[in-house]
């Protein structure tokens, strides 16, 4: 999500509307290195940035917010590619399993198995074409490069509806949570721009909870946090009072004990 974008949508009345894809192959036997390079400890924090007291976000360092080793090559992955991939995998765990099942009673890999299936359709079609042409190998080769810029065209096509469709989610998300802001910025003069936010109030709201829902929220949360520190404060005073207290009982019961010596 683009905050310059959600800035500029937010001073504008009417706004124009406009997930990016993160497909990638698994390789089987790759190496996962599962730390996080910039670890989030509250609610606060996101790989985006840091909240500061006074609300404003500033940029987090370059870091990834994980570090995998894939294909031999260490690749840091930021926190939304995280998400997708950690998404993606929960999604495909039951299907891949299933795979490896077949593929292991055909004593091949899952990769060998799955380009297997591709391989049997491109030969199926050849075999189709030997029986309408016979031994024409001009006219067979002909029609299997078309046959093959037909199938890229196909894979190109399905590829460019799928970031269409992101970039249709992300540009919604963008024209709803500019129009939330704009309307919840008489209630809440504080709030100068979109980035004095905090995090996770966007964070919520890019889940799908109304932006003015999710700040009441943090701000509840907060005063929470400060009574909690405020009660802590009190029960350690009440508690070194009652020491010092303690302290001057026993002092003065020994310069009694003392003087009662001397006077008998």
């Amino acid at each position: 999500m683009s905050e310059e974008l959600i800035a500029q949508n937010a001073g504008m009345e009417d706004t124009t509307p406009q997930e990016p894809e993160t497909q990638q192959e698994v390789e089987s036997g790759a190496e996962t290195d599962t730390t996080p390079q910039n670890s989030e400890s509250t609610e606060d924090t996101t790989a985006q940035g840091t909240d500061n007291s006074d609300g404003t976000v500033t940029q987090a360092d370059n870091a990834p917010f994980l570090e995998i080793q894939y294909n031999h090559e260490k690749r840091g992955l930021s926190r939304e590619e995280t998400v997708t991939l950690a998404q993606k995998g929960m999604h495909y765990e039951k299907s891949y399993n299933i795979l490896e099942r077949v593929a292991t009673l055909k004593g091949v890999s899952v990769n060998e198995f799955l380009n297997g299936i591709e391989k049997s359709q491109d030969e199926a079609y050849r075999q189709s074409l030997v029986e309408q042409f016979g031994n024409d190998e001009n006219t067979i080769n002909s029609m299997m490069e078309l046959y093959e810029i037909k199938k890229q065209q196909t894979l190109d096509g399905a590829k460019a509806k799928r970031e269409q469709e992101a970039a249709d989610a992300e540009q919604s998300l963008n024209e709803r949570l500019a129009n939330e802001f704009t309307v919840m910025k008489s209630d809440f003069p504080e709030l100068t721009d979109f980035a004095s936010l905090p995090a996770a109030v966007k964070k919520a709201a890019g889940d799908g909870m109304s932006l003015s829902h999710a700040y009441l929220l943090y701000q509840h949360k907060e005063q929470q946090k400060i009574a909690a520190a405020k009660q802590n404060a009190e029960e350690a005073a009440k508690k070194s009072t009652g020491s010092m207290h303690s302290d001057g009982e026993a002092e003065n019961s020994a310069i009694d004990a003392m003087l009662r010596g001397v006077w008998n």
